[in-house]
């Protein structure tokens, strides 16, 4: 089951952007996961959020979106989304075990306003870029927003309502001028649409709302929730390690279990064969 990612230009505004309703992304990523709740939707936010930073902001292979909580309170203490050509992964890592009953919708609630912010965008050639910075917000789309501003450098409006993310961002000329009419154009458009077209409407009928502006469908690329680990890539935990603790994490029967983080598939891998070769 795959969600469908549209891109499209803003001409008379000199903008561009992307949009995505990430449904089934959303529900693979909660059932893997085990999600339940408001973290269901914050979670599925990381994944569409990272999906539309590779579609749009200035491109690339591979995009890796990492929130962590400053705070040892938090309920969530890290939560991590990476994208590469139709596909997006992630994890959620929690503070304990026991998860608590909560009910704040912003993401502060369960990891706080003063989070960090890290991504890792790869380009295929060279060394990727790599950006960490730290924000106060109640709102992930906030966060977002900050990155693109202090580290990318672009101006960029983002929403992310549900299981729905859209992005606006500045194209190249747009700031030649000396007032900023094309900008503020596609950002009023923007928060001119309504929270029940956020909700309800396919994004074909939400970019009906960007029309004034000449909005122009330039591609659309399917995406879904899809994990790349292989039982090489699994064994590569034991790289490094010594003999002696490979064999103490092994069971009674010599076996290690190893576990994805991502997609939760499981492996057992014999330790003598590990420790011989």
């Amino acid at each position: 089951m795959k969600d469908e990612l549209i891109r499209f230009l803003l001409p008379d505004a000199r903008a561009r952007g992307a949009i995505i309703r990430g449904e089934h992304i959303n529900q693979e990523a909660a059932d893997i996961h085990g999600l339940q709740g408001q973290p269901t939707v914050l979670f599925g936010q990381t994944l569409l959020a990272s999906i539309v930073l590779l579609s749009v902001s200035k491109g690339g292979v591979r995009q890796v979106l990492q929130l962590d909580a400053t705070s040892t309170h938090a309920p969530i203490a890290r939560m991590q989304a990476e994208t590469k050509s139709g596909a997006v992964r992630g994890y959620v890592q929690w503070q304990d075990k026991v998860v608590p009953a909560m009910e704040g919708s912003e993401i502060s609630a369960w990891m706080g306003k003063d989070m960090l912010l890290s991504t890792v965008r790869d380009l295929g050639v060279g060394q990727p870029y790599v950006s960490s910075l730290q924000h106060n917000s109640d709102w992930l789309a906030e966060h977002i927003m900050h990155y693109l501003s202090q580290s990318v450098q672009i101006r960029a409006d983002v929403i992310l309502q549900g299981n729905l993310a859209l992005m606006i961002e500045a194209m190249p000329g747009c700031d030649d001028d000396d007032d900023d009419d094309d900008w503020f154009k596609a950002v009023e458009a923007l928060a001119r649409i309504s929270n029940d077209t956020l909700d309800q409407c396919t994004p074909e009928v939400i970019l009906e709302c960007f029309n004034d502006l000449g909005c122009q469908i330039v591609g659309r690329d399917d995406y879904q929730y899809q994990c790349s680990c292989s039982i090489e890539n699994m064994k590569h935990v034991f790289d490094g390690m010594a003999k002696e603790e490979i064999q103490a994490l092994a069971d009674d029967a010599g076996e290690v279990i190893l576990s994805c983080q991502y997609c939760k598939r499981t492996t057992k891998i014999n330790a003598s064969e590990e420790t011989s070769s």
